[in-house]
């Protein structure tokens, strides 16, 4: 089981291991090389998002970094375009960062102190099982990029149909006819390939729900307090 553990894990190309405390991130650090994984250590998250790449593999997060939370991280690093599976590291016992971490898309969460042995089966799995988001994102971009072959006509209907709205309602709220109602319709369905009403609604929610997560959140101001600076 150790020797397929270590085979594993040593197919991937770059894991990244971001935490604040020296000691922690140079644990860590010591036990993928111990098995061969090729790693950088990061002390902030702006440093990690600076270098992330194609290489990149696997991101080991800390959940209360100098600079921001995890979840700000995992925010930023969906509007950069980086679907890489996130292990987060969460204090002993802190529900609520592990909760909010999965809400955000970590792929799993593990709480400190952990066994070594215990955290290189977590990151295996982590790097099997990809990104949760990954298929999710993908699909809204797909959608969002099908909606945008639309007119600006062709969008305003196709908003009120998703609202459930009949052709007669619509055509009275945008003062068209119905015939032009139904022309849109056509056009919209043949557009977006959908082939129902349905799969109409659902490309639109994927859509919303790509653009709801990918909303730019500003980032935190680093040690505000320490500073004496009030935070806007």
């Amino acid at each position: 089981m150790a020797q397929q553990m270590s085979v594993s894990l040593q197919s991937a190309c770059l894991v990244h291991v971001v935490d604040g405390d020296l000691l922690s991130r140079s644990t860590l650090a010591r036990a993928l090389g111990a098995v061969g994984i090729a790693c950088r250590v990061h002390s902030s998250g702006a440093d990690a998002l600076s270098v992330l790449g194609t290489a990149s593999s696997c991101i080991v997060l800390r959940s209360d970094l100098p600079d921001m939370t995890a979840c700000d991280f995992m925010a930023e690093a969906s509007l950069q375009g980086h679907d890489l599976p996130v292990l987060v590291v969460t204090e002993e016992g802190d529900v609520d960062a592990a909760v909010a971490a999965m809400k955000a898309g970590a792929a799993d969460c593990i709480a400190r102190t952990f066994g070594i042995p215990a955290f290189l089966e977590r990151l295996r799995a982590c790097m099997a099982t990809g990104n949760p988001h990954a298929e999710q994102r993908d699909r809204g971009r797909d959608a969002i990029r099908r909606l945008g072959l639309l007119s600006r006509r062709e969008t305003e209907v196709l908003e009120l149909i998703v609202d459930g709205k009949q052709s007669k309602t619509i055509a009275w709220e945008l003062g068209i006819s119905i015939k032009t109602v139904e022309v849109h319709r056509a056009r919209i369905m043949e557009k977006t390939g959908s082939r129902s009403i349905v799969g109409l609604g659902r490309l639109w929610e994927s859509a919303e729900m790509l653009r709801a997560r990918e909303l730019p959140r500003p980032l935190p101001l680093p040690h505000a307090a320490m500073m004496g600076i009030a935070a806007p």
